[in-house]
């Protein structure tokens, strides 16, 4: 191997570090968020809070919604962050504590609970300990954990409901004798979380407010079971409660219907950043929307130098985002992974690699493997519908279940302003022109 000269090493390294900015994973942490987040959802930040402060007991619990990777975890937990001086928060992920698949309003309810108490022992609240010991039995004999072998009341609780968390997302059969058991006494249940709601309410005398995350990445018919069959018992605690669901959903008349009825709200709705007005985005020389495309730009440069991309490049990567953050970071990755094969491949020939950049043959090359990655799962119909929204911003049937999954898999991209409107990932484009479906 070629000596390496300290500029190329450099170089290398800073394509390394840029790699490992760019995890797909929202920017749930304090350190996450202080290290890459760009402040761009006071909007949806505010109507959040006045949601909050205005509700009462009869109408506290709330449904957001929105594509996945537009941002709605990062916006949720600064939300929660943003609301810990008024209110007990508890923030969580459901897919953290058990498999997707297994997944209902049982499931729900009961790392709803968990959360609760796992949130007051971290918080060190005062709870009267016989009433920690009631609670932490109950959780014993739900998840059949009969000893724990430490020692210290404190330590009992903490390491309990760390051994139920990993229990639950490990052990199927204690997921599934959990179901069985309060399918036929969901009253005890709702019950207990709202005991520990209580005593946690009066012993550091705040309000409750939790967050549910990733429910939107469940299947629709998932989705459908916990919230038409099932919403009644979501409802059911009495603290403030906001579920998050897939932009698909909304969709379904008959849900979204029910569910507004039944919580006394509308689902509130966080919308992609739209990069061009309706129409604009089929016209190469249309320019963008200055706002949200700059917003993604800075994004995009805070996990990667800007002098680390040639001219143009790092706009064109936010132009094929079609303005959703997940695909920003996803399509910038896969130009830093085939940048790192470039680079090694270069350094053993000996070259110099200090000024090398992100061109458009790297970018090139990034668009066309996710692109076929995405094309390849397509079956005809998949097609006729990319085909249809294109042309006309909408498909021949907003409720047809080909076109839900393809909203729901963000091959198909909802707008909102004045009006709600659809276009085609940007990379599925390219494909139907490829395919000779569209002109351009």
């Amino acid at each position: 191997m070629p000596e390496v000269s300290p500029a190329s090493a450099k170089q290398a390294a800073a394509f390394l570090k840029a790699f490992q900015n760019l995890q797909l994973q929202p920017l749930v942490k304090l350190e996450d968020w202080e290290a890459f987040g760009v402040d761009y959802n006071n909007d949806c930040l505010d109507e959040l809070q006045q949601l909050v402060e205005d509700s009462t007991a009869s109408d506290n619990q709330f449904i957001f919604a929105g594509h996945q990777g537009c941002g709605k975890s990062t916006t949720l937990a600064e939300f929660a962050r943003l609301m810990e001086d008024h209110y007990l928060t508890v923030f969580f992920s459901i897919a953290d504590l058990t498999e997707t698949y297994s997944i209902n309003h049982i499931s729900i309810l009961f790392a709803m609970a968990v959360q609760l108490m796992a949130k007051a022992e971290s918080e060190k609240i005062s709870i009267d300990p016989s009433k920690i010991k009631a609670f932490h039995d109950w959780f014993k004999k739900r998840t059949r954990i009969e000893e724990i072998s430490v020692t210290g009341e404190a330590e009992v609780g903490f390491n309990l409901l760390g051994l139920i968390k990993s229990k639950l997302k490990t052990d199927a059969k204690m997921r599934e004798e959990i179901k069985t058991e309060f399918a036929q006494d969901l009253r005890n249940l709702l019950d207990t979380i709202n005991n520990i709601a209580t005593a946690i309410r009066l012993a550091c005398g705040k309000p409750i407010l939790t967050i549910i995350d990733d429910l939107d990445k469940l299947r629709l018919s998932q989705i459908n079971e916990i919230f038409y069959e099932n919403l009644k018992a979501l409802l059911e605690p009495n603290f403030t409660v906001i579920y998050t669901i897939p932009i698909a959903t909304i969709r379904d008349t008959r849900l979204k219907s029910h569910i507004e009825t039944e919580t006394n709200t509308r689902v509130q709705v966080m919308p992609v950043l739209k990069l061009y007005a309706k129409g604009d985005s089929h016209r190469s020389e249309a320019l963008p929307v200055e706002k949200p495309f700059n917003t993604l730009l800075k994004i995009l440069h805070r996990r990667i130098p800007p002098e680390l991309f040639a001219d143009g490049i790092a706009q064109e990567i936010v132009r094929y985002s079609g303005g959703v953050n997940r695909e920003l970071i996803r399509i910038a990755k896969e130009c830093c992974r085939l940048m790192r094969v470039e680079l090694r491949s270069r350094q053993r020939r000996g070259e110099d690699i200090s000024q090398a950049q992100i061109d458009g043959d790297i970018l090139q090359g990034a668009l066309d493997s996710l692109r076929n990655e995405m094309s390849i799962t397509l079956g005809k119909l998949d097609r006729e519908i990319l085909e249809e929204t294109y042309l006309n911003y909408q498909p021949d049937d907003p409720k047809q279940e080909e076109f839900l999954n393809l909203l729901h898999s963000l091959y198909v991209i909802e707008y909102r302003n004045r009006e709600s409107w659809y276009d085609v990932h940007p990379l599925l484009i390219d494909q139907l022109r490829l395919e000779q479906r569209i002109g351009g």
